[in-house]
């Protein structure tokens, strides 16, 4: 595959990485390929460079046998090299899916795979974020790089097409992204009430309550980087939670809901102060059963919603919450997002073809972003 368009968009639109910015790439041994074109792409600029690589081997056999403690601890050469880095590259694994019913309960919470602690909670991550605020250090991961045969086989996808389209998704215009997402920020960010219909049945009515606003936009800026958030790719999405108990109404989702190698299709949702009160479907309906009685009491509250940016990813892959045209609904956890709800776990789908509404002005009409 040639990286050639990937690394430019990377280095000049998603980082901005100048002559004499020193450059840390980290690849999982599947992803040389890719690491090596950031690789030259550093010498072609001047800028100092260190490339690293985690053998998915090794990484397995080191959970095993590595105890706990051992496991909390980023080394002393690794807080170096990350003290000294202007930005962190890191490549997305490892190739095969991760048997987490193998690990033993006790090291499942201390394994790191995407080192923000929006998402990862493990002692390691904290102390990762810990060291990159303190030197700003942006930081970027390509999970592109997790469309591979071996995980694509559970999930019961195409690995051609997935990959494709996973790669296609890193080469949007992000400026545009950043220009979307700053125009819904405003609106998402104050108060009001938003209205979502969709031919295919969705009535839905809720108030924004002056929550912050999660904006996948693809750059890294120092902003964020004082924050800790890394930036992932493919980007493109806009989220905010809302007032839990003012949701009401009917969700229809239009398309299949993947959930592991397994499809809810048809699923209908009716909502009164917040929570479902009755939830059918044509094929899946114990799916989402299993998932309301795991999640806890509040699993079943809306948590969010927000809208998909990108316009060269296409629903099914893994990615429909960053799909230009559609509109995500999720429930469930959304404490990190400034929500009330303490469930364990979160669940969310995309609609298409949505009206959207706030305080009656439209700002997606039939599936189309007016802003």
């Amino acid at each position: 595959m040639e990286y050639s368009r990937l690394v430019a968009e990377v280095f000049d639109n998603c980082l901005g990485v100048k002559t004499g910015d020193a450059v840390w790439v980290s690849s999982w041994d599947h992803t040389l390929d890719l690491a090596a074109s950031m690789q030259f792409e550093c010498v072609r600029r001047g800028c100092p460079q260190l490339t690293t690589v985690k053998q998915e081997a090794v990484w397995f056999r080191s959970i095993s046998e590595l105890s706990t403690s051992q496991l909390k601890v980023v080394s002393p050469q690794m807080r170096a090299a990350l003290a000294e880095s202007d930005f962190y590259i890191f490549t997305m694994g490892p190739r095969n899916p991760i048997p987490w019913n193998s690990i033993p309960i006790a090291k499942r919470n201390l394994i790191s795979v995407w080192l923000d602690t929006r998402y990862d909670k493990s002692p390691y991550a904290r102390q990762w974020a810990k060291i990159s605020t303190t030197h700003g250090v942006r930081m970027l991961a390509i999970e592109a790089t997790l469309a591979t045969p071996e995980r694509a086989k559970p999930l019961g996808l195409n690995h051609t097409e997935w990959r494709n389209v996973m790669f296609q998704g890193c080469l949007v215009d992000h400026r545009e992204i950043v220009r979307k997402s700053m125009a819904l920020s405003r609106l998402l960010s104050g108060k009001g009430r938003v209205r979502i219909a969709t031919p295919s049945g969705t009535e839905l009515s809720l108030m924004l309550d002056q929550r912050p606003v999660g904006i996948s936009d693809g750059v890294a800026t120092k902003d964020k980087a004082r924050k800790g958030l890394i930036t992932f790719l493919p980007a493109g999405a806009i989220e905010v939670s809302v007032g839990e108990e003012s949701v009401e109404g009917r969700v229809v989702y239009d398309a299949p809901v993947r959930m592991g190698n397994n499809m809810i299709k048809g699923l209908e949702l009716r909502l009164k102060d917040g929570r479902i009160e009755h939830y059918r479907a044509a094929r899946g309906t114990e799916l989402f059963g299993q998932y309301l009685h795991k999640g806890g009491r509040d699993a079943g509250r809306f948590a969010f919603f927000g809208f998909g940016l990108n316009p060269n990813l296409r629903h099914g892959f893994t990615q429909d919450d960053k799909v230009l045209g559609g509109v995500t609904l999720g429930f469930g956890s959304n404490r990190t997002m400034g929500g009330k709800n303490k469930a364990s776990e979160q669940w969310w789908a995309s609609i298409n073809k949505a009206t959207v509404s706030i305080n009656g002005a439209e700002i997606m009409e039939d599936g189309k972003l007016l802003v």
